[in-house]
């Protein structure tokens, strides 16, 4: 099943996605619902070079430490069983075989080939947030059905300059989240599966 068998790629592979297949990926996903169809996103799309050069220009920014900046606003405090499952996530992670792979990863933004960016208005409501939301997940659903490994991270939005110097982002939009897309390497990185809440306890 598409949705039990999809996990998060830590790793990429640096063989290209080939631009149909893209294309239908983020195709199949417009069939996610939204408010009267709204459709309220959009969605940018990097790939080979200029992918290439945002997790260089990315790579630098992380090294050095600079601040992010992201145009969304991430969460700055979580409920109590929120912050359960976050550390439940933290401890699997630092318990795994691949635990020194994590940061690096993601400081290299998983080297992913292709990058797709979901912008939605910046006076958006929160229900605009769920359909974007959708549409991303529907994404990764379409990707898995695809053979492409997918990622959606906070680590690719947190400096936007640097997606604002590839594309022409309406001024009044914001850029929402990343996914990163490709095909996973033999890495054990990319074995990880974080466990789930039980049905009783949502």
């Amino acid at each position: 099943m598409t949705i039990l068998d999809r996990h998060s790629t830590r790793i990429f592979s640096d063989k290209q996605v080939d631009l149909d297949t893209l294309k239908a990926i983020v195709s199949e996903a417009q069939a996610a619902p939204s408010w009267e169809n709204s459709q309220p996103y959009h969605a940018f799309l990097a790939t080979g070079a200029t992918a290439k050069e945002i997790r260089e220009a990315y790579m630098k920014n992380f090294s050095e430490g600079l601040a992010s900046h992201a145009e969304v606003v991430p969460p700055k405090e979580w409920t109590a069983e929120a912050d359960a499952n976050i550390l439940d996530w933290q401890h699997r992670s630092a318990d795994s075989p691949q635990k020194e792979e994590f940061g690096p990863a993601n400081g290299r933004l998983f080297d992913a080939p292709s990058i797709l960016f979901i912008t939605i208005k910046k006076a958006a409501s929160s229900y605009v947030a769920y359909d974007a939301g959708a549409f991303g997940y529907a994404v990764l659903l379409a990707a898995q059905d695809h053979g492409v490994g997918t990622i959606p991270a906070y680590g690719f939005v947190r400096y936007p300059d640097l997606i604002h110097d590839h594309f022409k982002i309406p001024d009044d939009e914001a850029i929402f989240m990343g996914i990163g897309l490709g095909y996973p390497t033999e890495d054990v990185i990319n074995d990880f599966k974080p466990g789930r809440n039980s049905l009783d306890k949502i």
